[in-house]
């Protein structure tokens, strides 16, 4: 019985450890949706990037910067397409607790914006779009082991 406690304390302390550990940031200049940002940042092994903490939102607009710049938005992982104005972190399951949300978003314009992005008006802030729209790029987040 012990070593079956020690195996589940080990496997969730891993778990812990993959779902919240430090995580690097990556951009990828591509026009894309939300849900291909989605599947590219899996396929590549990583999450479209969540973001917890204003460091956090400073090194995924480093990462912006490095592939372009800000006159077009980037997809990032947050969605509240499950329950309107809800968001979570698509790729952690996890209650967005941290936004930086330019003046006035998100406001789900014609009840279609339902996912995130990084740049709205040349700003490096947040807006929700149509999760159809398509990005001038998309940030994915690698969480180091």
């Amino acid at each position: 019985m012990a070593f079956k406690s020690l195996c589940l304390l080990l496997c969730l302390a891993l778990f812990a450890t993959e779902a919240h550990g430090y995580k690097d940031y990556v951009a990828y200049k591509r026009a894309v949706n939300f849900f291909q940002a989605w599947q590219q940042c899996r396929l590549f092994g990583g999450h479209l990037a969540s973001i917890e903490s204003a460091e956090e939102n400073t090194r995924a607009e480093a990462a912006i910067m490095a592939a372009g710049d800000f006159s077009k938005y980037w997809a990032i992982g947050g969605t509240d397409l499950g329950s309107e104005g809800n968001f979570v972190w698509i790729g952690l399951n996890k209650k967005t607790t941290y936004t930086n949300f330019y003046k006035g978003e998100p406001n789900n314009n014609n009840g279609v914006e339902n996912c995130l992005v990084m740049g709205v008006a040349s700003s490096r802030q947040w807006n929700d779009v149509a999760c159809d729209s398509v990005a001038g790029g998309f940030v994915c987040a690698f969480v180091r082991q």
